[in-house]
């Protein structure tokens, strides 16, 4: 019997067979070659052995650190491997930016396996800073870790039969790839114009939603992100249909929930917190994910890639040591700055004053009612109405009741304008809170309490080149607290533990403020205008369930 590089023996999480088995796990050149004993060069004794996990779905932009950075993160927890959807950076720089994010994903032993974002623009309802069509699309896919179309957002154009869009997909079925969606809400005859085109969906907030979607063939993505905390909504869920359907996904999560909680490492121990059996867990966030996109990793048998993660204890998912393909402990190359394209200078707007961000009326008008956009759960939005007063021609906001003026600012150099509009719920109590994170056009999202608040913080933004800012006019010497985000305006370069320490300071004014912990990655989605029910874009108040711009005032 010749001999082999590594051993590991333990406790095998056997996501095949759904057991757990006492053995080994031989290993030769980055791959496993038999669950047997063989001799070797090097052994290693753990109390349990799982595969590397594998998130279904992510955007590692919005934990506002490069790849390399976020592999720096992740490893250690592990999770050897993530679908990336660079939607994000797509709607500042376009599939130049893509392809430098290609780039960037090989400074890390981080399995990085895109889905190449098919809806860029979200939708035509606001402006961002580049657009894919079926073209760039067709050739993203060819790249070799490209494993998917990304998430459908555009659901009109799906069942319209938008020509681009279908372009888009049937490039994706051509190349034998997976089609991610996105069907928030999604019901009836156009869930099931969606099934005929579409695999999976990560937008589920009840258990009758995901249930209706494996109903009809789609794989459901059980999601954990900072704002959008579904899982624990949706684990009965694991009772109801085959868990083989069912994956685990992190979404979107900041820097702090990244180093001090971790991924989709945590949608495990959270799984399994809410009565999940620790092996369906696992499954659901290694087998299941490599299934839906053909992965030859996620499973530990002869002839899969050596991605193994080494645990003192299942249930609490404590890691000893990672694998990935064979090697112990690898680490990302985070030395590295980021590819040039991701660091072009992409914030561009005028100055602008508390005037420009403010609705006005005429001077005679004394009250008025208008449309307001109600924070409701997680990232999800409610209609509401609210009369508030006019003064000198302008409306003043109520931070006493929580009705605050929002604003979008176009920031991609194209003087598209500026939307106007007011948010409930956000909690603000003073000052201002904005960002050039703002899903998924990624304008220049504000609000405050005061207009010319508001003008500051945006202004500030501009000058940093982009990051999320706090203004505390009560604070002197120190009113603006900031993360910059020069990286396309959404991520930093800088070291994680300085990303991470700069974006706790940023927090801590927002709560001095009367923020919670969440309300700024809240905040970054208040102009996705493809959630329901009403959001705010650089073109002005969208219901998204009528799919067009309505009036901010009410006649």
């Amino acid at each position: 019997m010749s001999q082999v590089d590594t051993l590991v023996r333990g406790t095998i999480v056997n996501v095949n067979a759904g057991a757990l088995q006492e053995g080994a796990i031989a290993i030769d050149d980055g791959e496993i070659v038999a669950l047997e004993e063989r001799p070797a060069e090097r052994t290693f004794e753990a109390e349990y052995i799982a595969p590397g996990l594998i998130d279904a779905h992510k955007h590692v932009e919005s934990s506002m650190v490069t790849i390399p950075q976020y592999g720096e993160a992740m490893i250690p927890r592990g999770v050897t491997s993530i679908v990336h959807d660079p939607h994000e950076i797509a709607n500042v720089l376009g599939a130049d930016g893509v392809r430098a994010v290609f780039e960037d994903a090989t400074k890390t032993p981080l399995k990085v396996r895109f889905s190449v974002p098919s809806s860029v623009p979200a939708s035509n309802l606001q402006d961002s800073g580049a657009t894919l069509d079926a073209d760039d699309v067709e050739s993203l896919l060819k790249h070799e870790h490209a494993v998917a179309l990304g998430e459908v957002m555009d659901l009109p154009a799906l069942v319209e039969n938008d020509p681009d869009l279908h372009a888009k997909i049937r490039a994706a079925r051509e190349r034998g790839l997976t089609v991610d969606g996105h069907l928030p809400r999604v019901t009836g005859p156009d869930l099931h114009e969606a099934a005929r085109y579409l695999d999976n969906d990560h937008e589920s907030i009840s258990e009758a939603e995901a249930r209706e979607k494996v109903n009809l063939g789609f794989r459901v993505y059980l999601r954990e992100g900072s704002s959008s905390k579904n899982l624990a909504d949706l684990v009965g869920i694991v009772d109801e249909v085959p868990t083989r359907r069912l994956s685990l996904c992190s979404d979107d999560r900041d820097v702090v929930d990244l180093v001090e909680n971790g991924g989709v490492d945590f949608a495990v121990r959270k799984a399994i917190e809410e009565g999940v059996d620790p092996i369906e867990a696992v499954q659901m966030a290694t087998l299941n994910t490599a299934e839906c996109y053909d992965f030859p990793y996620g499973r530990i048998q002869p002839g899969a890639p050596a991605d193994l993660v080494l645990l003192n204890d299942l249930e609490s998912w404590d890691v000893d040591h990672v694998l990935i393909d064979g090697q112990i402990d690898p680490t990302s190359s985070v030395c590295s700055p980021p590819t040039t394209a991701l660091s072009s200078e992409t914030v561009d707007f005028e100055p602008v004053s508390g005037a420009d961000l403010a609705l006005t009326l005429p001077a005679e008008m004394e009250r008025v009612t208008v449309r307001t956009l109600a924070i409701a759960d997680g990232i999800q939005t409610e209609r509401t109405e609210a009369t508030l007063s006019v003064v000198g021609g302008r409306i003043e906001p109520v931070p006493d009741d929580d009705v605050l003026p929002l604003a979008v600012i176009e920031r991609h150099g194209q003087d598209a304008g500026i939307g106007c509009g007011f948010v409930r719920g956000l909690g603000l109590e003073c000052g201002a809170i904005g960002s050039t994170v703002a899903h998924d056009a990624h304008n220049c999202i504000v609000a405050g309490t005061t207009y010319d608040a508001m003008a500051r913080i945006a202004n500030h933004l501009r000058d940093i080149d982009g990051g999320v800012a706090v203004y505390d006019p009560q604070r002197s010497g120190q009113e603006i607290t900031a993360l910059p985000l020069p990286v396309a305006g959404l991520m930093s370069d800088d070291p994680l533990s300085t990303v991470c320490e700069r974006f706790k300071q940023v927090i801590a004014r927002a709560e001095d403020l009367g923020l919670d912990r969440h309300s700024l990655m809240t905040l970054s989605f208040l102009a996705l205008e493809v959630i329901p029910q009403y959001r705010l874009t650089n073109r002005g108040l969208v219901d998204v369930e009528r799919w067009k711009h309505v009036d901010v005032i009410v006649e």
